[in-house]
């Protein structure tokens, strides 16, 4: 599972950095049952400013052969950043169905969202 504590700042692009809040303080938090990873950056002012999550679903399958394997059925990155004026840039890229096929990736680009469409948990 990715428990990669990288900057906060790693994913966004130079240009955006004077546009967002940059958090002073960082928490982290890792689940490998699920696999599942949420950080989450704080202003000085204790408001949240920064959040990213990163999961993943597997199952386990068998083959022809009734070896066992695991196959990716879904996973989520979203990260987002908190603008000087309150608004939100955010991020998601998801995949469903094997990397390898392509099937059903999706990334969102940096788009511009109001402050509900952030997760808060």
């Amino acid at each position: 599972m990715e428990r990669n504590d990288e900057s906060w700042q790693a994913r966004l692009p130079a240009e955006l950095h004077a546009a967002v809040c940059w958090p002073v303080r960082m928490e982290s938090h890792h689940d490998d049952s699920v696999p599942a990873s949420k950080w989450r950056g704080y202003d000085v002012h204790g408001r949240l400013c920064y959040y990213r999550h990163h999961y993943a679903q597997w199952d386990y399958q068998f083959d022809d052969e009734d070896q066992p394997f695991m196959r990716m059925l879904r996973s989520e990155s979203f990260e987002a950043w908190r603008q000087q004026d309150g608004q939100w840039l955010r991020r998601v890229q998801s995949l469903a169905g094997e990397p390898h096929c392509n099937r059903g990736a999706c990334d969102s680009g940096f788009e511009v969202v109001p402050p509900q469409q952030i997760p808060r948990l």
